[in-house]
């Protein structure tokens, strides 16, 4: 008795379940495994899960952040198609294009309230920046810069998981000076291996990695830092900076043997270092109580601020930038993209590693694709289209763009 009454309630669920996808394009396979699913499949479980249980009210917080631009397109048909049956739904973002393309109307959030209320119909991106930072906005424009000598090359670089299992396949990539390449990619596709390769916090892989034609194989982090790289990491908070520890502190973590700051290469010197300190958050606009306040009592933006002044402030030769702007409202966005074209400028090569295409599209001299741990070939800009780009990002075209058959 029991087994067929569960048997009714699976079958019952079922037909629920396929009533809802039918309904709302949300086509999904019932018996597939979690893990199978790609992220755009993924976020449609999600979706599903919420209508299952009769939601009202969906919210959907940064819902794109990790989607290929088809994805996001699908998803917004979606969101479309419930709101035209009745569902409200809040959608929380800070890319301003998108805001504009799927809303009805717009808050905007700063320190806590709600500044702003208004129709999408009557809104610009330039108003919304505005609305988030309190005064007017402009981001930076790329320059045109011919490129200069290779500074950081990869040859056949690949690396593997404990279980053997590929996580970056014969990857060539060299960066020059005065260009920004950019990496794109969803999540989970081998980036963070790449990254932990250039910051040298992996050394278990194989190929050649080269900064000015020298060999890094078996550097470890402080000789990078020694030779030249600099590194602004994805998670600000857990490998950006030690929240506990003061201000001055974080700013030395990485140059700790420095002639200005050390006594006899054992011991720090206070007042240098307080003293550097101070004179990098004046240069780059930390907002915080003093170089000897804690770090965790700065913002999200003040931070990434004082991750670039210990980047920047030795003026490294190679600057990987993972994810440099994720989170930051659209002023602090606009002042690391500022930071990174100042260092360009001068000679630095950038590798820029982001989940938002349209970033990469505005700042990068060459974009390449990262797929299951394959890189592309880095062309111009222009040389492909975001369609194209995002079929590359999901996997369904080739090294050249050209789609994939089925």
């Amino acid at each position: 008795m029991v087994l067929w009454s569960w048997r009714q309630e699976m079958a019952a669920a079922r037909r629920k379940l396929a009533e809802m996808m039918d309904s709302y394009s949300l086509a999904i396979d019932p018996d597939a495994l979690i893990g199978s699913l790609s992220v755009g499949e993924r976020q449609r479980v999600e979706i599903l899960k919420a209508l299952y249980r009769d939601a009202r009210i969906l919210i959907l917080d940064e819902p794109t952040a990790v989607l290929t631009p088809q994805e996001t397109e699908s998803l917004f048909v979606t969101l479309r198609s419930l709101t035209e049956r009745g569902l409200s739904v809040i959608f929380i973002s800070h890319k301003l294009h998108e805001i504009l393309a799927i809303s009805d109307r717009i808050s905007v959030l700063r320190r806590g309230k709600i500044v702003a209320s208004l129709d999408a119909g009557q809104a610009s991106r330039g108003q919304l920046a505005e609305k988030m930072v309190g005064a007017a906005v402009t981001r930076p424009q790329l320059e045109a810069m011919a490129p200069g000598a290779a500074i950081l090359s990869m040859q056949g670089l690949n690396a593997y998981s404990r279980d053997k299992l590929p996580l970056l396949q014969n990857v060539d990539l060299t960066v020059y000076a005065h260009e920004i390449v950019g990496i794109a990619g969803v999540a989970g596709n081998g980036q963070t291996e790449l990254a932990d390769i250039l910051s040298g916090l992996n050394r278990n892989f194989s190929g050649r990695l080269q900064l000015h034609g020298k060999p890094l194989n078996d550097a470890g982090p402080a000789e990078f830092v020694a030779q030249g790289i600099g590194r602004i990491p994805e998670d600000r908070h857990a490998r950006g900076m030690i929240g506990d520890m003061a201000i001055w502190e974080n700013v030395i973590a990485e140059d700790l043997r420095s002639p200005e700051i050390s006594k006899w290469k054992f011991f720090v010197d206070k007042t240098a270092a307080v003293k550097r300190a101070r004179r990098l958050i004046e240069q780059f606009d930390v907002r915080c109580k003093g170089a000897l306040a804690q770090t965790n009592l700065l913002s999200g933006g003040n931070i990434q601020k004082l991750i670039l002044a210990r980047v920047l402030s030795p003026e490294p030769d190679f600057i990987l930038a993972n994810q440099p702007v994720r989170g930051l409202d659209e002023g602090a966005i606009a002042y690391v993209q500022e930071q990174l074209f100042a260092a360009r400028k001068r000679g630095a090569a950038i590798l820029l590693i982001s989940e938002d295409l349209d970033e990469l599209l505005s700042l990068c001299d060459r974009i390449a694709v990262i797929y299951h741990g394959k890189l592309s070939e880095a062309v111009p800009p222009a040389a492909r289209t975001v369609a194209e780009l995002g079929l590359m990002m999901a996997g369904q075209a080739d090294t050249r763009g050209a789609t994939r058959a089925n």
